[in-house]
């Protein structure tokens, strides 16, 4: 399952993926006839059976609807890798669903998907999530996960990269599946134009980044990979009172679309 599969390196990853998985799930934010095009690639490359779902990760209905198709395209989920992303944006915005748009769309969907989805990874399973180097120069004030003070979008994009890294390193300590967090390296794509003034490598080279994260049985549950080589995290990542307190508020951030998906979802 790869989301934000449908440009930059997600599409790159697609692409090497689809040439010998069995099945891949592809997310992302376009209509179906949109990205019928890489569809009809990815389907031609190799024997993977392509499946698409379009989901807005700006709303968190969204997401609970997008696992319940993945639970009802498969029984099981061998790698969930969470690729999709956006910039900070210009000013501070919210989402439909009232929280600050960076961190909803980086963070909270990725973490409310992989909840959602953990009955279906098994043990040898494994979770990446596609973070970045950016997170270094973060620092995450817990009692304003919302930005509402000091607002500035690549600081933005860092917090919401951080918080992955930090769910990453805590949620090894009780996952069955392993969980790893990545920098894919400074990558040519929409994404980093919009907050840096650098060109960056191509595509295909945090594409291998990522499949290495996720496909490598060497790589042990927790770390943090700056492009293939095992990493310190930023400092504050490693404070286990902040990777707690995080958690808990990010489960009372999500409380609603995990209760009203128990029923119908596959947790």
């Amino acid at each position: 399952m790869l989301t934000g599969g449908t440009s930059g390196i997600g599409a790159a990853a697609a692409r090497r993926i689809a040439k010998s998985a069995r099945r891949l799930l592809l997310h992302g934010p376009e209509p179906h006839a949109a990205v019928q095009p890489l569809l009809d690639e990815l389907r031609s490359v190799g024997r993977a059976e392509v499946i698409y779902a379009q989901a807005d990760f700006g709303r968190l209905d969204d997401v609970v609807a997008l696992a319940r198709t993945v639970a009802n395209a498969t029984e099981q989920v061998n790698v969930l890798i969470n690729n999709a992303g956006r910039p900070g944006a210009e000013s501070r915005r919210c989402s439909t669903d009232s929280y600050e748009a960076t961190l909803q769309t980086n963070y909270l969907a990725a973490v409310l998907l992989t909840e959602l989805l953990l009955p279906l990874i098994p043990a040898t399973g494994r979770v990446v999530h596609v973070s970045s180097a950016t997170h270094l120069s973060a620092r995450l004030d817990l009692d304003d996960l919302q930005f509402q003070h000091g607002y500035q979008p690549a600081a933005a994009y860092a917090r919401s990269k951080l918080a992955l890294v930090a769910h990453a390193v805590r949620q090894s300590r009780y996952y069955r599946p392993g969980i790893v967090s990545v920098h894919p390296g400074v990558v040519n794509t929409r994404l980093l134009h919009a907050m840096f003034a650098v060109r960056g490598e191509d595509a295909a080279h945090g594409a291998a980044n990522v499949i290495h994260a996720a496909r490598d049985p060497g790589v042990p549950s927790g770390v943090y990979l700056d492009e293939g080589r095992v990493a310190e995290p930023a400092e504050q990542v490693r404070v286990v009172s902040f990777q707690d307190g995080l958690h808990q508020r990010t489960m009372t951030l999500l409380t609603p679309w995990l209760d009203d998906s128990s029923a119908e979802s596959p947790a």
